[in-house]
C-alpha cells in the first residue's frame, strides 16, 4: 500500500466534481448507509454514498447517473458508515509480520495505523528498517512509522544494533516516516544532546514529536513541552491526561497488550470540550482482542460505554489522528476525503461488516478481499543472533567464601523493579541462586558480539522453583534475557532461542518444553498468527507449570531490562541504578 493516499490527476479533480452533481457515473455506490460524520457528530438517516477515484464524492439521495456499466453497489442495509480507523500509537515491529496482522486489523476497520521502531532498530539497525519500509509498502494496510530517537536508549549502559545519526536521519526524511518516536522526557529535561539535535532535526522539517512523559508533572511536563514535544501516550489518569491538553499536547489514550487506561482517562475527556487533541491508540493491540474483534474496535466500544458520544468517539480514533499527523482528507466521511470507510453493524461494539480502503473494497465480514502476502525478508534477516555457544559456567556471578550478600531486582508488576537484597551460597567460587527463597539467577547477553559479552544478577517475583525462559524480545536492544532456577536450565533455554535465531523457550532440566521461534531478526515469526498465539500460550502455561505466578511473564521479561523505566536493570554491561545513573555491583560482599 502506498503510504499517502494517491495524487490527483486535472482530469480526475474534474470528475470528482462531476460525479458530486449527477452528471457522470461512481465507481462505487453504498446504499441505505447511516453516515457518522466526525465534525458535527450527526448521525445520518439512511443514504446513498458515492464514490470515485478513491474518494467520497457524494452523500444523499442517488443520482441516476452515478449507476454506469461498471459501477460496484453495495446495500449497507442501515448499519453505520465511519471513516477508517487511524490507530496513531502502535509497535508493529516484532512477533508478527505485518502480512498477519493485516488479515485482523484491516479487516476490522483498521486502515492506518504509525508504528514506533525501536524493536527493529535494536535488532538489525538500519537495515531492518529499511526492510521494515519495503514490508510496509507490500502490505495492504497504509502503515507509517517513527524514526527511533535514541537507539539504544542509554548507549553508556547497554548495546544494540541501533541507529546512528546518518541512519537516524535517513529514516526521518523518508516519506513514511511521520515524526521522532516516543523520546524519554528526562533526556530532553536533562539537555541530552542527542536527543536535542533529533528534535531540532524533525521541527526543521516539520515533523511531529511523540513523547513518553510518564512520571512528569508541573514544571517537568512544561520543559518537556517547551522543547517542542507534540503527544503522549503515557496519561494514567483523567488528572495526567486535562494537564497534558492545558500545555497543548496530544493525548493518546492507552487500551492495548501492555497497558489498559480508558476507564481511568477517558470520563475526564469525555467532560471537557472537544479540543482535537484526543486521540485512542493500541501501543500494539491486544491480541485476543485483535483476534476476535479487531485492533480499535473494542476501544470505541468502551468509549462509548464510558459516556462518550459516538461520533465523537469515531473522531478520537480517525480524524483526530489523522490531522495530527497532517494526513490531509483522511479521517472522515465527506465529499473529497480519502474513501477510507469502515461499514460497522452498530455504534455499541462497532464490529466490522466491510472495509474499504481508497475505495476498493479490501474485507468483507471480518475477511480480507485483497492479498496479504508474506514479506520475503533477506536471508541476512535470520543471521542476526550473532552470540556464541552458552554453557552454564556463562551463568556464574563470581565470589569467594561461603555466602554472599546480593543485589536483587525485585519484580513489583509487569513494568516495574526495585533493589531487593538476599544472602545466598558460594558454591565452587560461584553464587547460586535459591528458589526456595524466590531468588533466581537473570542474565542479559549482548547478540550482536561474536565474542560473550554478557552479565549476569539475581531476580525475585518469578515463582520459578525449576526451569527457566530466554527471550530476545525485550525493550528496547533485543538482547538475549535469560532467567531461570539453574545454571544449566538457563543454558539449555538460552541455546534453544540462539539455535531459533531468536523467539521465546522454557526449559526443564536439560529439555526445552515450550517455544515461540522469531527467526527475522530475532523479533519476527513467519507464522499465522493463530500458530504464534498457541505457541505462546504453550510458553506461557509451561511457566505456569514451573511454578511461575506473573499473569504475563513475557510481558515482564520484555520490560525487565528496559532502562526507561525505573528502579534497577540489568544490561548486557551491568547491573544499574536508574536513578543513581551509575552501575552498581552485584555482589554486595561475601563472608
Amino acid at each position: 500500500m502506498a503510504f499517502h493516499p494517491r495524487e490527483l490527476e486535472p482530469a480526475e479533480v474534474i470528475r470528482l466534481a462531476q460525479v458530486a452533481l449527477g452528471k457522470q457515473p461512481a465507481d462505487t455506490i453504498i446504499r441505505r448507509a447511516r453516515v457518522v460524520n466526525v465534525f458535527d457528530y450527526s448521525i445520518s438517516e439512511p443514504l446513498s454514498v458515492a464514490l470515485a477515484q478513491g474518494r467520497v464524492t457524494a452523500l444523499g439521495e442517488e443520482a441516476p447517473a452515478w449507476l454506469g456499466p461498471d459501477t460496484q453497489v453495495f446495500d449497507a442495509e442501515e448499519r453505520y458508515l465511519i471513516p477508517g480507523l487511524v490507530d496513531a500509537h502502535t509497535h508493529l515491529d516484532s512477533i508478527f509480520e505485518l502480512g498477519p496482522f493485516a488479515e485482523l486489523a484491516l479487516a476490522g476497520g483498521n486502515t492506518t495505523a504509525v508504528s514506533e521502531m525501536g524493536m527493529m532498530a535494536g535488532a538489525w539497525g538500519i537495515e531492518g528498517i529499511r526492510h521494515f519500509i519495503q514490508a510496509a509498502q507490500a502490505s495492504p494496510q497504509r502503515i507509517f512509522l517513527t524514526v527511533p530517537p535514541l537507539s539504544p536508549p542509554f548507549p553508556q549502559w547497554e548495546t544494540s544494533a541501533g541507529l546512528d545519526r546518518q541512519g537516524f536521519s535517513e529514516v526521518l526524511d523518508h516519506p513514511a516516516c511521520l515524526g521522532v518516536g516516543e523520546t524519554y522526557w528526562p533526556a530532553i529535561t536533562g539537555g541530552e544532546e542527542r536527543a536535542a539535535t533529533n528534535y531540532a532535526q524533525a521541527m526543521a522539517r516539520h515533523k511531529r514529536l511523540e513523547g513518553h512523559a510518564a512520571g512528569a508533572r508541573g514544571a517537568k511536563l512544561m520543559a518537556y513541552a517547551a522543547a517542542g514535544t507534540t503527544s503522549c501516550h503515557e496519561s494514567v489518569t483523567g488528572e495526567d491526561a486535562a494537564e497534558r491538553l492545558a500545555l497543548g499536547l496530544a493525548v493518546q489514550v492507552r487500551e492495548g497488550f501492555v497497558r489498559k487506561e480508558m476507564a481511568e482517562v477517558v470520563p475526564t475527556l469525555a467532560a471537557l470540550p472537544e479540543s482535537g487533541q484526543v486521540m485512542l491508540v493500541t501501543d500494539l493491540a491486544d491480541f485476543n482482542e485483535l483476534m476476535t474483534w479487531g485492533a480499535m474496535n473494542p476501544l470505541l466500544s468502551r468509549a462509548v460505554a464510558l459516556g462518550v458520544e459516538p461520533a465523537r468517539a469515531v473522531a478520537w480514533c480517525s480524524l483526530n489522528p489523522a490531522r495530527y499527523f497532517g494526513l490531509d482528507r483522511l479521517g472522515a466521511v465527506a465529499p473529497g476525503w480519502v474513501a477510507d470507510l469502515v461499514l460497522v453493524n452498530d455504534l455499541r461494539e462497532f464490529r466490522a461488516h466491510a472495509v474499504w480502503l481508497e475505495g476498493l473494497l479490501v474485507a468483507r465480514e471480518g475477511k480480507l478481499t485483497v492479498p496479504a502476502p508474506a514479506f520475503a525478508y533477506p536471508p541476512e534477516a535470520r543471521r542476526t543472533m550473532r552470540c556464541p555457544a552458552l554453557t552454564p559456567a556463562d551463568f556464574a556471578v563470581s565470589a569467594q567464601g561461603r555466602q554472599a550478600v546480593v543485589r536483587v531486582v525485585e519484580a513489583q508488576n509487569a513494568t516495574i523493579t526495585r533493589e531487593g537484597e538476599a544472602t545466598l551460597p558460594i558454591e565452587q567460587g560461584n553464587v547460586r541462586p535459591d528458589p526456595a527463597q524466590g531468588v533466581i539467577k537473570i542474565a542479559h547477553i549482548n547478540r550482536q558480539s561474536s565474542e560473550l559479552k554478557m552479565s549476569v544478577g539475581f531476580a525475585s517475583g518469578w515463582g520459578l522453583t525449576q526451569g527457566a525462559l530466554a527471550s530476545t524480545i525485550i525493550w528496547d536492544t533485543t538482547n538475549l534475557f535469560v532467567a531461570g532456577a539453574s545454571e544449566t536450565e538457563m543454558a539449555v533455554a538460552a541455546e534453544a532461542v540462539r539455535a531459533m535465531g531468536g523467539g521465546w523457550a522454557v526449559a526443564q532440566g536439560d529439555e526445552v518444553v515450550a517455544a515461540l521461534p522469531l527467526p527475522v531478526a530475532g523479533i519476527l515469526s513467519t507464522e499465522p498468527f493463530a500458530e504464534i498465539e498457541r505457541q505462546a500460550d504453550a510458553c506461557r502455561a509451561a511457566l505456569k507449570r514451573l511454578g511461575c505466578p506473573l499473569a504475563r511473564p513475557f510481558l515482564t521479561a520484555q520490560t525487565f531490562c528496559f532502562t526507561g523505566l525505573p528502579f534497577i536493570r540489568l544490561t548486557d554491561k551491568g547491573l544499574v541504578d536508574i536513578r543513581g545513573g551509575a552501575f552498581v555491583e552485584v555482589v554486595k560482599s561475601c563472608a
